[in-house]
């Protein structure tokens, strides 16, 4: 697979497979989102729900599938080897860029499993028809407590893999514990949410909002990344 990732790609000349397909699928399922979320403002809840249900989940293992094959992913991992600018644009322009990709990808990632739950708790189906409803929105100690030890439970599944399937897990191990924790103490947020946010009808609009201005801005930072790798700054051979 990461030989097939580093094949040169089809959009730049400079470009890779991974690179290309990676930033289509980011305009794809951004504009799948934005579509949903105009769906959600027209209150056409049963389409939105469908189609915000399988692209996120879409966007979810594609990029699961992705980050385990490259380790970090493509662009974190290609670094100043990727880059041919001068290091002034490095240092003040890429670096800065591309972090602030990374860190949106992440917070994308994490409110994508949280809206997905949270929608689910916060509609109800009348006639067919998804309905958000009105009223408090909350998780009971019980079920936290079975949250929190799916979490656990899924990083020592992932942690068992590692050990069996790479020589030297280390790094990779590394990572995806950091993701797992990052889940966990977002996990823990919801009660904090809980008493900003009450209402679980409110709840899914606002942070449905927030949702779709980071799917914004990955694409935002993703385009900017990708033009300044393969167009304006390629790596000269």
């Amino acid at each position: 697979m990461e030989t097939l990732l580093a094949e040169p790609g089809f959009l730049a000349p400079s470009g890779t497979i991974g690179a290309d397909v990676s930033y289509i699928l980011a305009v794809v399922f951004t504009v799948l989102f934005l579509i949903s979320w105009g769906m959600a403002k027209k209150a056409q809840g049963t389409r939105h729900h469908k189609l915000i249900l399988v692209s996120m989940v879409s966007m979810i293992v594609y990029f699961v599938g992705y980050y385990y094959a490259r380790s970090l992913g493509v662009l974190s991992f290609e670094g100043r080897e990727g880059f041919g600018g001068p290091d002034d644009v490095y240092e003040n322009v890429f670096i800065p860029v591309l972090s602030t990709h990374l860190v949106l990808v992440v917070l994308g990632l994490i409110f994508a499993f949280y809206m997905l739950s949270q929608g689910f708790r916060a509609s109800k189906k009348v006639d067919g028809e998804y309905l958000l409803k009105e009223g408090e929105l909350k998780i009971s100690a019980r079920k936290f407590k079975i949250v929190m030890l799916t979490i656990f439970g899924c990083w020592a599944v992932v942690q068992v893999l590692l050990l069996a399937t790479r020589e030297n897990p280390m790094g990779a191990s590394i990572a995806y514990a950091l993701i797992f924790v990052t889940v966990a103490l977002v996990a823990s947020l919801e009660k904090l949410i809980e008493k900003l946010l009450p209402d679980g009808a409110r709840r899914h609009r606002v942070l449905g909002r927030v949702t779709m201005v980071i799917f914004a801005l990955i694409l935002i930072t993703s385009t900017a990344t990708y033009i300044m790798l393969y167009f304006v700054y390629p790596l000269k051979s």
